[in-house]
């Protein structure tokens, strides 16, 4: 499957630089960037091209292992790393993608069988190389699949045991260098593979859902993630996020209310939600992307916050502008 919506325009551009649409074309025909068009002739400038405009305005792409974790199922982990590889990738971020879960859903969501292809338990136990493992889906995109051989992951690491905490980092080592961000998608259960994915990654992500279950899951994960940054002497940062997110239901603002009550969490919240759209639910079904869709969606506004968040691009952003109104006022 070839994403077609490998865009951001040059109207998005310019609200990221602060400049009019006119000063990006201006700037894309100095540096000789081309614009394409997608299916829908939208014009949009390719992500190396990105990439290339925000390094040369001062911007430094991050060096992070993200994963995606809680102890629930169905709270949308796969949704979201599927939608933050490819959003970031529109920003020119080099990423690395690696599907732990067994059932394999963000593998096919990017539209990959990988029924006879390597997953991870054939790194760790057949000595695969992770190159050898890696299937291209865009131009800075690439993933480790999955499929159901990983559901003897946790019991190959029990009958051989490994270090935990170096499992990930060494087998990727190799070819980090590639990567701005190395994106996992964990199973939702407390395993080893899970701990190993802990031990590498620098943030984690807890996708929430305002319901009592989910709940229940977070305190269950957050109790678990407290453990290993003891046990493993970590250092990992992690953030919820509210998912799935619809004013109209009357649990949402209880469980919102909540748990901004308890000091330990408040702090971990990440300040926006993201908000259910059955866009985003097709989209993964046809293996596609919402990008894809040239219509204005909130769903698409709130996973591109959510990118630029991750990212430090809206702090960047905030502070090129704190910075260009002071020096205009001084």
């Amino acid at each position: 499957m070839i994403f077609s919506g490998n865009n951001l325009s040059p109207q998005e551009m310019g609200n990221i630089l602060g400049i009019s649409i006119q000063g990006v074309y201006k700037i894309l025909k100095k540096q000789k960037i081309d614009t394409l068009a997608s299916t829908n002739r939208r014009k949009y400038i390719p992500p190396l091209g990105v990439r290339r405009l925000l390094e040369d305005r001062g911007f430094i792409y991050p060096k992070k292992n993200i994963s995606f974790q809680i102890v629930k199922g169905g709270v949308g982990k796969t949704s979201l790393s599927f939608s933050l590889a490819l959003r970031a990738s529109h920003y020119g971020v080099k990423i690395l993608v690696i599907d732990f879960d067994q059932q394999s859903n963000l593998t096919r969501s990017f539209g990959i069988n990988a029924r006879e292809l390597p997953v991870w338990i054939n790194l760790f136990r057949d000595n695969v190389k992770p190159s050898d493992a890696i299937v291209n889906v865009t131009e800075n995109l690439d993933i480790i699949p999955s499929n159901l051989n990983n559901s003897r992951l946790d019991l190959e690491l029990a009958q051989a045991p490994a270090n935990l905490r170096e499992l990930i980092n060494d087998k990727i080592d190799p070819i980090r260098d590639k990567y701005d961000l190395v994106i996992m998608d964990c199973p939702p259960a407390i395993n080893k593979i899970n701990t190993a994915v802990s031990c590498s990654s620098n943030l984690i992500i807890i996708p929430l859902n305002p319901d009592p279950y989910a709940m229940e899951g977070l305190d269950f994960t957050l109790n678990e993630l407290r453990k290993l940054k003891k046990e493993f002497k970590l250092k990992f940062d992690y953030k919820i996020i509210w998912n799935r997110y619809d004013a109209r239901e009357r649990l949402g603002p209880i469980y919102m209310h909540q748990l901004s009550k308890d000091e330990n969490k408040i702090h971990h919240i990440l300040p926006f939600v993201i908000r259910t759209d059955t866009a985003l639910k097709n989209a993964i079904y046809d293996a596609t992307s919402i990008f894809d869709n040239g219509k204005k969606m909130g769903i698409k506004e709130d996973i591109d916050h959510f990118t630029k968040e991750l990212l430090g691009i809206n702090a960047w952003h905030e502070a090129k502008s704190y910075n260009l109104h002071g020096a205009l006022t001084q």
